[in-house]
């Protein structure tokens, strides 16, 4: 089966054994190269872009397919972004994969190719097995802070970090996919920002900090959106589902993952503090405080306790064992010394 990448295409689904479209003459083999095998999600007039999973000289990837003009400078963008960075957590997309198809109707299409990353999104994940523990959460929660070192370090940030856009490809490690929204920290944005003028917002319910919202998303937005991540992770709760303290705007989540140690609560709470400056200067500082982890003390008191009653109890237990048997042994020698002392009194004096 093969599909047309023409939007306005009545019959988009097509035979595998055509190079045209039987229904509006849209070549079916983009640039000579590409076939469109399967869309990834509904194909939606509503929505800016299609994704398909497309057949290149055997290999499996994914083209997304930009129908909106006005989202043109974040499609560019999120391409720029993807060729610049190299990081198994980042899709890999070559030097050509980006570029413009013309319909059998004249409508140029932006095109983006990456590589298909094969997995589960956390999102599927969770409802495949799930909240997870806290040793995995934390382990998840590193290896994301690594990608966003690397995205931070290049001026970018994600804006739309959420379940669904994080992979766990089978060998284990997590991708942050869907950099349709990733922004660049230039003077020019700060400059919008300082002047209240216009800035596309991305608000993902949920996860999307206030100053997202208010379209003043800056690096430690990406922060606030992982915290409330790890936070659906651990509770199994989508964060909307959660209470928010009135007074603080704090999420109450920590009574949904009893099972969580208070430093690294603290830490999910640091990411998702209501203001910027509250949170994390740099993805490094959240690295360096999974380092610095505590002992946990509540471990080390219980092992210690159960240690200590463990020996208490083998003391007792041999105190008790030798006064049990000096009790036996007292036991079954006084009929010996009852009869003496009356083989004693019985006999003559002489």
């Amino acid at each position: 089966m093969s599909y047309c990448i023409n939007p306005k295409c009545s019959q988009r689904q097509q035979s595998d054994a055509l190079v045209t479209c039987a229904a509006c003459g849209t070549d079916l083999i983009v640039c000579d190269r590409y076939r469109l095998l399967r869309p990834l999600r509904e194909l939606d007039d509503w929505l800016p872009t299609d994704i398909f999973e497309v057949a290149d000289q055997g290999r499996l990837k994914v083209m997304k397919v930009l129908k909106q003009p006005k989202w043109q400078p974040l499609f560019e963008r999120e391409a720029q972004t993807l060729q610049q960075l190299e990081n198994p957590g980042i899709p890999r997309v070559e030097p050509d994969g980006y570029f413009t198809v013309t319909t059998s109707e004249g409508q140029s299409l932006a095109c983006l190719v990456m590589e298909k990353i094969e997995g589960l999104t956390l999102e599927q994940w969770l409802a495949k097995h799930g909240p997870v523990d806290q040793t995995l959460a934390q382990e998840w929660l590193r290896q994301v802070s690594e990608i966003l070192a690397l995205i931070h370090q290049t001026e970018l940030f994600h804006r739309d970090i959420k379940l669904s856009n994080l992979m766990l490809r089978s060998q284990g490690h997590l991708a942050l996919i869907d950099f349709g929204s990733v922004r660049q920290m230039s003077n020019t944005y700060l400059a919008k920002i300082g002047g209240q003028r216009d800035i596309t917002s991305i608000v993902s319910p949920g996860y999307t900090p206030l100053e997202q919202i208010n379209g003043k998303a800056v690096p430690q937005s990406d922060f606030y959106a992982l915290g409330r991540s790890l936070v659906h992770l651990l509770t199994g709760q989508h964060p909307v589902d959660l209470e928010t303290d009135d007074a603080t705007g704090a999420l109450n989540w920590r009574g949904s993952a009893p099972h969580v140690d208070r430093w690294f609560a603290e830490l999910i709470d640091d990411l998702m503090a209501p203001f910027p400056g509250q949170r994390p200067l740099n993805a490094q500082e959240i690295l360096r405080r999974l380092d610095a982890k505590p002992v946990r003390p509540s471990q080390n008191a219980e092992q210690f306790w159960m240690q200590w009653l463990m020996g208490l109890n083998i003391a007792l237990l041999l105190v008790h064992g030798v006064l049990g048997w000096r009790w036996v042994q007292q036991q079954n020698a006084r009929p010996f010394l009852e009869t003496g002392q009356a083989v004693v009194r019985q006999l003559p004096l002489t």
